[in-house]
């Protein structure tokens, strides 16, 4: 065997040893690839149910805190509560019947978009808060439906309540 013959053949034995090197490769980084892609689908499960959880516990919260206000002074607010139709949000809207100025709140409890949308439009100005649902604490939407009820703070007041902090209350 020649020179050329033995380089030859070291050649190709190299190559062969380098295609199966990627191909091995090529394997594990798929199997990485999937394990990833696995592990993002749990993570995003686990995300949504605690989501979930969180929609429905913020829901029967405002039912009550809204409903105890409704039942305390029904000659003062207007309160309405309910599901869209498609099922994606829970809304409540309390609005003040005779107390001026005069001031509505609007929450919007949304599921499949994992947002609280919260409005002020009052005779002082409107106000638009935004957040992630998993942000938002119950004891946040206690807040806001007292701050609808503070008379106090709506006569002296020059715009609408500053929004509650939402994270870690």
């Amino acid at each position: 065997m020649s020179d050329f013959d033995a380089a030859l053949a070291a050649k190709l034995s190299r190559n062969a040893e380098l295609a199966k090197q990627r191909q091995n490769a090529e394997v594990k980084m798929d199997r990485v690839q999937a394990e990833a892609a696995e592990r993002r689908a749990q993570e995003e499960k686990e995300r949504r149910a605690l989501s979930d959880e969180r929609h429905t516990e913020l829901v029967e919260r405002l039912q009550e805190v809204a409903g105890a206000l409704k039942q305390a002074s029904p000659q003062d607010f207007v309160v309405r509560m309910g599901w869209t139709q498609s099922g994606e949000e829970f809304i409540a809207k309390i609005s003040s019947r005779t107390m001026r100025p005069s001031r509505s709140l609007f929450i919007e409890l949304d599921r499949d978009d994992d947002e609280v949308l919260v409005r002020w439009h009052s005779d002082l100005g409107n106000a638009l808060e935004l957040w992630r649902l998993l942000e938002v604490k119950p004891n946040v939407l206690e807040k806001l439906v007292l701050q609808v009820a503070d008379q106090d703070f709506w006569r002296e007041g020059k715009r609408p309540p500053p929004f509650p902090e939402s994270a870690g209350e």
